[in-house]
This record gives C-alpha cells, structure tokens and sequence, in this order.
C-alpha cells in the first residue's frame, strides 16, 4: 500500500514538474512581443478592478500579440477604457475585441476607440555596447536644494502633541 502511494506521488510530481517548464516558456514568448501599436479600447459590463481586469488581461495575453493592458476602471461610468500595446503583426484589433466579448459568459461589450502606432521601442540585443551608448542618450536631470527642502519635523511633531 505505501508503495502505492509513494509511486502515485513520484508520478503526480513528474508531470508537475514538466507543466511548470511548459508555463515558463510560454511566459518568455509573452514578454518577447514588441508592441507596435496602441490600441483604447471601450467596455462596457466591468463590475471590478481586480477581477473583470485581470479577466480581460488574461484573454488578451493569450491571443498572442499583446504585451501590456492598462485598465481604467472607475464605478460611477459604466464604460471602462483600457490600452493594449500590442504587435500588430502577431494579433488584430478585431480579435482582440472578440476575445473581451467572448469572456465571462458574454458579460462585456468592446468596442474600438482608436489605434495609435506605439513609441515605444524595445531591443532585443544586450550587448554592454548598446546599452552604455543608450544611457549615454538619456538626458540628465539635476536636483538642486532650492527645489527640495525637507519638513521642519519639530514643529510636526509639536503639532501632533497638541
């Protein structure tokens, strides 16, 4: 009996293990899409933050060509507006919108606001030479002491006493 259980417990954590390996590659083919394009995009039926944006993040990352959703949920408006960088030769934004409307038993209703080409742009080569001349190209910012001071915390603390 204890062999029995020991090898029904070898075999679950051998396939455990292999799924695990299967979910770290598919997360590195998530974060090797470069976006192309923005899109904002309309929808109607959120209840929550949390929940109904992490739902939609979810359907978007799995279509295969996005690699950022921003959600901006506030409940008073009943239309929630979110922005998918995405990579416009990997993924369309007609997809995109039959994925949000296809999740959740039909509970959303998308509908395309605009496209903008992305400006952002991310390199794939690391070499040390790339990126010293790209930190090279960041402007500097100064701080000086007449921009910043800090608070007096003897009269905060005073006036927490009181």
């Amino acid at each position: 009996m204890k062999r029995v259980f020991l090898l029904t417990l070898l075999t679950v954590l051998f396939f455990a293990c292999d799924s695990t390996n299967n979910a770290v590659a598919e997360a590195e083919d998530e974060t090797s899409v470069s976006p192309t394009h923005v899109a904002v995009i309309e929808v109607e039926g959120m209840m929550c933050q949390k929940g109904c944006g992490a739902v939609i993040r979810k359907g978007l990352y799995e279509t295969g060509g996005v690699s950022e959703v921003e959600v901006s949920f506030n409940e008073e408006n009943p239309v929630s507006e979110i922005k998918v960088y995405f990579d416009i030769n990997k993924t369309t934004t007609e997809k995109m919108l039959s994925v949000i409307g296809g999740l959740a038993d039909m509970r959303y209703t998308a509908k395309l606001k605009k496209v903008t080409e992305s400006k952002i742009v991310m390199h794939n080569n690391t070499s040390k030479e790339n990126t010293i001349q790209n930190l090279k190209s960041v402007p500097a910012t100064k701080a000086s002491a007449a921009t910043f001071s800090l608070p007096d915390l003897t009269k905060l603390l005073n006036g927490l006493i009181r």
